[in-house]
């Protein structure tokens, strides 16, 4: 059963919110966005749905596994480097203790540790990208759940005004069938036809004042499911959008601040003077040691 309080019985007089007392009040949430909390709460009851019967690793292991294989690599990097600096140290040692001179080229041994140093930083940057593409899809799902959300949301705000100007005596039938009086489902204009259970639910929350999503998922767990693949979408599109369009201004930027640091074209660019080479002198007056070159004329 659905937890929303029983609609009104058409035989009972309605009670005030006064007369029903706290079962309302506790119920009712302040209109307006959804807080943080909020899409907190939705996005946990999603990855929840996303998760069931889902065997392999989530992305948040994969990126705690990932991260643990760089790490891995770092430290075998340093020791290698480490091990590598020495060998050098000690040849170059050994030769001056020869009275040779050091030499630019390596021991057999030194080269196959280099080889391995190359291999093992090779990896390192390859792991490291798979990281840092895992945690952008990890972003990016994440966006896509809030705004996912946000539509939801919005899709509700609409309904809710459609049914304020809705017949009384339709909205008596659809609490008690969840059909219209003519025994035909809800078509909403914001969220398509209704199933009869869902559009009951909805009224339900309509007239106890309950309009945010975290609540309304309380009685309907599965409404997000019902709309998925059309909220998916949209989320989707608009995420992609809003991450173009940053994409698109950090650009923008990045190319103004290159144009502010070259210098216009014919324009020589400023030399300080503590920089000038020897045997060269600034442009300026002429003048020579005690005399104004004025008064020579």
């Amino acid at each position: 059963m659905l937890k929303f309080e029983s609609a009104p019985n058409g035989d009972q007089p309605e009670l005030t919110p006064s007369e029903r007392g706290a079962d309302v009040s506790d119920a009712q949430a302040p209109e307006g966005e959804l807080t943080q909390e909020d899409l907190e709460e939705v996005e946990a009851a999603q990855v929840q749905e996303q998760g069931e019967g889902k065997p392999e690793l989530s992305r948040e292991a994969q990126i705690e596994n990932l991260g643990g294989e760089v790490e891995d690599r770092q430290q075998k990097v340093a020791r290698l480097a480490e091990s590598v600096q020495g060998t050098r140290t000690q040849l170059d040692e050994a030769r001056g203790e020869l009275g040779l001179p050091a030499t630019e080229e390596d021991p057999p041994s030194v080269l196959s540790e280099e080889d391995e140093l190359a291999r093992l930083r090779a990896e390192q940057e390859i792991l490291a990208k798979q990281k840092e593409e895992l945690i952008s899809q990890q972003e990016k799902e994440r966006l896509i759940r809030e705004e996912k959300a946000k539509i939801l949301q919005e899709k509700l705000d609409e309904l809710f005004k459609e049914f304020e100007g809705f017949n009384p005596r339709d909205l008596e039938s659809i609490l008690k069938s969840g059909r219209t009086r003519d025994g035909r489902n809800v078509e909403s204009p914001s969220m398509g036809e209704l199933e009869p259970e869902t559009a009951k639910s909805l009224t339900k929350a309509f007239q106890q004042g309950v309009k945010l999503l975290p609540k309304i998922l309380e009685a309907l767990p599965d409404l997000l499911k019902k709309f998925d693949e059309e909220l998916t979408k949209e989320a989707t599109e608009r995420v992609e959008q809003r991450l173009e369009e940053e994409k698109q201004k950090m650009e923008k930027e990045q190319e103004g601040e290159k144009k502010r640091e070259e210098p216009e074209p014919g324009e020589e660019p400023e030399v300080p003077e503590s920089e000038v080479p020897p045997g060269e002198t600034t442009q300026g007056p002429a003048s020579v040691e005690g005399t104004n070159v004025e008064d020579t004329k």
